[in-house]
């Protein structure tokens, strides 16, 4: 596992080739956590692995299972906690709004800077809210195929399709 570099006296102040030299060790770690995901689901299977091709017995599914899945958690837990802070820093920094985090820290929403009216522009719920088009054009789309089956039903004489149902 990567080195934390996270960890440091009270005080310390990393720069921001610091920040990104940590945030690329978290890019490495996450290629390592699908690996490990990988293994755990591998060794679900029958199939043969490179490191040990004659041993096939369920014992040997296990402790490969316990130790790609023990590893998997292992990674998770520590991208999860470096992630954390560098959110941390980032609010520090007047970059991210403190508030955008807290609602998903299980905190209240009412207890947070919310009440003062910023938004987070990258919310996905403030982007959908600037364009209200999807639901009026998907209404469009789906009168005109009522009106098309309404028409088919209708005109008797010309050729009807038979319906499928599922």
């Amino acid at each position: 596992m990567a080195t934390n570099t996270n960890t440091s006296a009270p005080g310390q102040v990393f720069t921001s080739a610091d920040r990104i030299r940590q945030l690329n060790e978290v890019d490495k770690d996450v290629a390592r956590l699908i690996h490990s995901a990988g293994l755990a689901i591998q060794a679900l299977t029958n199939a043969r692995t490179g490191d040990s091709p004659t041993d096939n017995s369920l014992q040997s599914h296990q402790a490969r299972f316990k130790e790609a899945t023990s590893q998997y958690f292992a990674l998770l837990s520590s991208i999860d906690v470096r992630l954390r802070r560098q959110v941390y820093a980032l609010e520090e920094a007047s970059i991210l709004a403190p508030d955008s985090t807290s609602s998903r820290a299980g905190d209240t929403a009412g207890t947070s800077g919310a009440a003062a009216g910023a938004s987070n522009p990258l919310d996905i719920s403030w982007l959908n809210s600037r364009k209200d088009t999807v639901g009026k054009d998907k209404e469009a789309e789906l009168w005109a195929a009522a009106r098309g089956f309404v028409e088919q039903i209708g005109n008797p004489g010309g050729k009807q399709e038979k319906m499928e149902v599922d």
